[in-house]
């Protein structure tokens, strides 16, 4: 879908929205993006709380919707429990957007690049409109780009069950959204902390690969008949829209990381701006540190990334990883 190019003015902002299931790690990732980013000295980089029912947070917010509602206060004054509360408090927001765009507009100039840290309850991106709306409405007042980062944790790889729910929430935040949209497995350093998987890793990476009686032959397994038949029928929804695939990440990972955020780029139409910033950059003060990495972690990566066996290099990091710590505590 074309984003709307910010009521005829012609200027142009650039957003992740992160969402995903409470425990996917948002806030994780949006920390970890910030320090990415700020390595790449890219200007203008804000990340804003949209999550009105968070109590505390591992980075320094640039905006916060808790100054506009609180879920727990919500929750408080008209009893309702927690999903109610941020279901309240989204339409509060959707009635209230232009607080919001306000406050944007304050911060975020032209050509900025704005993290939105949103909440875990995943019926907001699912199905409910308000969020949706609220997109909707920034990109038409304020002229955004969006690009939706949709988080599952990798430990649903362990139960097919779960992971073929995973890959229907995530057709339905794509349909719902209806923005550039990337999947991923986060958490992928802690693949062998879950046990075998069943599967390679790629075929998890690329649904589609999985036929629909593999889903049902592990999915279903030891169910009653009736649940063999939805099951099937569900994965083979599935396998009809062949919408859904996922990019592999750690957040302590560079390598990982910097192969997400070169596909965000692209999504965004990024990628020539930020060149023409490095360039300015590069002639200003000359090859830095930071350049140094990023160029690194590109050659890393080859041809697009295409040839990484996530899977080897996720188990390699994980033990490099954890023979440093030992190394530490010795």
């Amino acid at each position: 879908r074309a984003p709307d190019q910010g009521a005829g003015c012609g200027m142009v902002r650039y957003g992740q929205v992160v969402v995903g299931a409470a425990g996917a790690g948002k806030t994780t990732y949006c920390n970890g993006v910030r320090h990415l980013l700020s390595l790449q000295k890219r200007d203008s980089l804000f990340v804003v709380n949209l999550d009105p029912a968070s109590d505390n947070y591992a980075y320094e917010c640039d905006l916060d919707v808790r100054d506009l509602v609180c879920a727990r206060e919500v929750a408080q004054k008209y009893e309702l429990g927690p999903n109610g509360a941020l279901v309240f408090c989204m339409e509060h927001l959707e009635r209230n957007v232009s607080w919001l765009c306000e406050k944007l507009e304050s911060i975020a100039s032209e050509g900025s690049y704005v993290v939105f840290d949103c909440p875990g309850q995943v019926e907001l991106f699912s199905s409910h409109a308000s969020f949706k709306n609220v997109l909707r409405k920034l990109e038409k007042r304020l002229g955004f780009r969006f690009v939706c980062v949709h988080l599952v944790d990798v430990q649903l790889c362990t139960d097919h069950a779960n992971f073929l729910s995973a890959i229907l929430l995530s057709l339905g935040v794509m349909l719902n959204l209806e923005l550039s949209h990337v999947n991923c497995l986060s958490k992928c350093d802690t693949i062998a902390t879950h046990g075998d998987l069943a599967l390679p890793l790629e075929r998890y990476l690329d649904p589609s690969l999985m036929s629909t009686s593999q889903f049902r032959s592990r999915a279903s397994r030891g169910l009653s008949p009736k649940f063999d038949r939805l099951t099937q029928g569900l994965a083979e929804l599935n396998e009809d829209y062949s919408l859904v695939d996922f990019t592999p990440i750690a957040v302590e990972d560079g390598r990982s990381m910097h192969a997400l955020l070169r596909t965000l780029d692209k999504c965004l139409g990024y990628t020539a701006k930020a060149a023409k910033d490095a360039k300015d950059v590069q002639a200003e003060t000359g090859a830095t540190e930071a350049q140094a990495l990023v160029a690194a972690l590109d050659a890393s990566l080859g041809d697009g990334g295409l040839s990484v066996d996530w899977q080897e290099h996720f188990a390699r990091f994980a033990a490099a990883r954890e023979g440093n710590r030992k190394g530490e505590e010795d």
